[in-house]
């Protein structure tokens, strides 16, 4: 089985490859690649860069996903091993679900946190954390 555009031409220059934000209703042209496994992702909230060739075969794919991060969770040492963790916990989800809003991240670093993100219903997911920042002088 062949994936679509390896092997199937010699290796591109950057002189007959293009760069370009594919348009949401284009996005069809993607489903065959493992990009597209899970389905694609929210045109609202996403832009899909893809690069090119003269023929307009794609050979490069990156997406841009506006996803929600949870953040900032605190309980008072005095109010720890209360309800409070399980309230905040009970209250995301219940925001996140009336937004149908289907996925959040979140940074965990300590190891009695991730027991809990566990028993709450978080999954770990594969790879590691990195962070673009393009704006900063340097990058």
């Amino acid at each position: 089985m062949t994936m679509p555009g390896i092997g199937t031409a010699p290796p591109a220059t950057a002189a007959s490859t293009t760069p370009r934000v594919l348009p949401p209703e284009e996005w069809d042209r993607l489903r065959d690649f493992a990009f597209a496994t899970n389905g694609l992702p929210d045109p609202t909230t996403s832009v899909i860069i893809v690069v090119e060739t003269a023929t307009g075969e794609i050979v490069g794919i990156w997406a841009m996903l506006l996803q929600p991060v949870l953040d900032g969770l605190w309980v008072d040492p005095a109010h720890r091993s209360t309800l409070v963790a399980g309230q905040l916990l009970r209250t995301m989800k219940a925001f996140l679900q009336e937004f149908e809003i289907p996925a959040a991240f979140t940074v965990i670093s300590d190891d009695s946190v991730r027991t809990l993100a566990a028993k709450a219903g978080f999954t770990k997911v594969p790879g590691d954390l990195w962070i673009l920042e393009p704006l900063k002088k340097g990058t």
